[in-house]
């Protein structure tokens, strides 16, 4: 005997992308450049950014992808992030990639690993300070952005994204998801506006 169920289909259909996930930016966010801050899909290939340790550099590569509703084959692992204002210094509230590397600084860090600055993936600091899957309403665009070598932009309000070399290699020490959740488990509440190596740039 088979049985009819009563449970209504849902209709909601998660986020897909049309290709792998990567450590992109979504447009809309601002990036550090000499006189100003700019959108990223407003850079190109050739065009310089600041960085937070090595001044200006030039990008040598962008890869431009589409996130899309409109498949239901997506795994929830795919969805970005909402970062609240100040939950790692930025001033306003930002959506990252859950594989972008941010940079971390916590006493914690330096207890645990012996480095001040470390990058984690953004997917673990789920629940540190309202960090959350962000609830999307239409299509995203995901923006990387290449280098020669390892970089560390600064994105408005002061978030650091560390971006790997061609070789896979960071500026900052990257910690593995179980390092992550323990230094997320014992971060203090200080104020990470106040960092150890300031972008030396007057505008900002």
């Amino acid at each position: 005997m088979f049985f009819k169920s009563n449970r209504k289909a849902s209709k909601v259909e998660p986020l897909v992308l049309t290709t792998a996930p990567s450590a992109g930016i979504f447009a809309g966010t601002k990036i550090a450049t000499r006189h100003s801050w700019t959108a990223i899909e407003d850079l190109s290939v050739g065009d310089k950014v600041l960085t937070a340790e090595r001044g200006e550099q030039e990008i040598t590569h962008i890869e431009t992808r589409d996130l899309s509703l409109a498949s239901a084959k997506a795994a929830a692992g795919q969805w970005p992030l909402l970062v609240p204002e100040g939950a790692i210094g930025n001033d306003h509230a930002m959506l990252v990639s859950p594989d972008t590397r941010l940079v971390i600084e916590d006493e914690a860090a330096g207890v645990l690993f012996g480095e001040a600055c470390v990058t984690v993936r953004a997917e673990n600091l789920i629940g540190y300070r309202g960090i959350s899957r962000a609830r999307v309403n239409g299509d995203l665009t995901h923006v990387t952005l290449r280098f020669e070598d390892a970089q560390t932009l600064v994105a408005e309000g002061g978030v650091f994204l560390d971006i790997p070399a061609p070789n896979g290699l960071y500026r900052f020490t990257p910690l593995n998801d179980r390092q992550s959740r323990l230094l997320v488990r014992n971060m203090g509440e200080v104020d990470r506006k106040e960092r150890a190596r300031p972008v030396a740039v007057g505008w900002i």
